[in-house]
């Protein structure tokens, strides 16, 4: 069959390689990522005693509160830059694809480690090669898209 897909929005039409099926992908397995950042708040939401709708332990007092802030935090981290994330990894991947879904998966490891490392209850666990990972995969996917919207745009 066609290795290509068309779709016409308007007056432009986006032609996209079938390799974009990898970026599909990684962009759909980044929810899982996501899920299972969040599945050890609830545990430890339960053994610190924090009651809905409150979400944060100030000042903490016990070490399931600081577990459960950790857990916390390293949820909210990965929701914060989950949106540019995933606008990175689809603009970068119009044009450079495997790298691009590469690149993502290198952000989801990262962002596994990160979390791990957070939840020790040890905040300065977070900044482990993992993180490294996830970070120079997000700057390299948010520089591949800027030239790849800029190309795209120009051509």
């Amino acid at each position: 069959g066609n290795p290509w897909v068309q779709t016409t929005m308007s007056d432009q039409t986006i032609t996209l390689s079938k390799d974009f099926g990898y970026v599909i992908a990684v962009a759909a397995a980044s929810g899982i990522v996501v899920w299972t950042q969040g599945f050890p708040v609830m545990p430890a939401r339960k053994a610190a005693k924090v009651e809905y709708p409150h979400f944060c332990v100030y000042p903490i007092k016990t070490n399931e509160e600081r577990l459960y802030m950790c857990a916390q935090r390293a949820h909210y981290n990965t929701l914060e830059g989950y949106p540019g994330f995933l606008a990175s990894l689809l603009g970068a991947g119009i044009l450079y694809p495997k790298t691009a879904a590469g690149l993502g998966v290198g952000w989801l490891i990262g962002r596994v480690s990160y979390g791990i490392g957070y939840r020790t209850g040890e905040p300065s666990k977070r900044n482990n090669f993992g993180t490294l990972l996830a970070y120079l995969s997000l700057f390299s996917l948010v520089g591949m898209g800027v030239v790849g919207g800029i190309k795209k745009a120009t051509s």
